[in-house]
């Protein structure tokens, strides 16, 4: 239950779903709200909208509704809950563009809706606390045994820690803008990408053993796990650690 009173913005295509999700709004737990309705068209058409609400609920559909969250999350510092058809594509794409969370607009009830504005509110505040620990977080990451990274949600690596320079002989500014592809050995890539969008698709952790391909072409086995990164709620990248399934000679120092 929301008990402070929430700023709420309404962006919607469709006047009828709009009331439909105010009155989900007033029959739900959230007792207090004050609730600014806003036509897409206007967004679209570049109109100011006022950056002062707690979360922002956008209704549409399709091209329309990725354009709409891509220019609210330029405009706005709040989550986005975006309200569309059942379609798993027309979820993928909210999501993609900056949504914290979707909603199926003909199973909307005001529990489902209350839960998520809740839910992303949450994650967005936790979010703001995780810049306390980063100083603490990247010492552990450095002195780690096991290797620690980052990847932009098209595979790219976007952060390694040195273990990847004693485990494969590749320079760690050498790997970070590297396709994880180009890492893992060759009857390991098929694998290694499916379950990366498998990851996307589905939103769940995962696990698996694979070899790299050291600098020298030897193959290194490693268990490898990875999660999605959320920011506003919204996935914007992946973490994983490597760990070598044997000891692992330094492949750095013996080249």
């Amino acid at each position: 239950m929301v008990e402070q009173s929430l700023k709420i913005l309404v962006v919607y295509d469709d006047l009828e779903t709009r009331n439909q999700i105010e009155e989900t709004l007033r029959t739900s737990d959230i007792d207090e709200f004050r609730l600014e309705s806003v036509s897409s068209q206007v967004i679209i058409q570049g109109d100011s909208v006022r950056n002062c609400h707690d979360v922002c609920i956008v209704e549409s559909v399709g091209q329309r509704a990725s354009q709409l969250i891509k220019i609210l999350k330029a405009l706005l510092d709040c989550p986005i809950v975006a309200v569309t058809w059942d379609s798993g594509t027309e979820v993928l794409n909210a999501l993609h563009c900056g949504a914290s969370d979707c909603l199926i607009r003909n199973h909307l009830t005001p529990a489902k809706l209350e839960e998520s504005i809740c839910a992303v509110l949450d994650t967005a505040r936790n979010l703001d606390e995780l810049g306390k620990y980063e100083r603490y977080y990247l010492g552990l990451v450095e002195n780690s045994s096991d290797l620690i990274f980052t990847q932009e949600l098209n595979g790219i690596f976007s952060s390694i820690n040195r273990v990847i320079e004693t485990l494969t002989g590749h320079r760690q500014d050498e790997v970070i803008g590297m396709h994880i592809r180009q890492l893992v050995a060759p009857e390991y890539v098929d694998v290694v990408w499916s379950s990366h969008l498998g990851i996307l698709e589905d939103r769940r952790p995962i696990k698996h053993d694979l070899s790299l391909l050291s600098k020298s072409r030897q193959r290194i086995p490693v268990q490898m796990s990875r999660h999605l990164v959320y920011r506003h709620g919204a996935p914007v990248g992946l973490q994983g650690v490597m760990r070598a399934r044997f000891q692992v000679v330094s492949l750095r120092a013996a080249m």
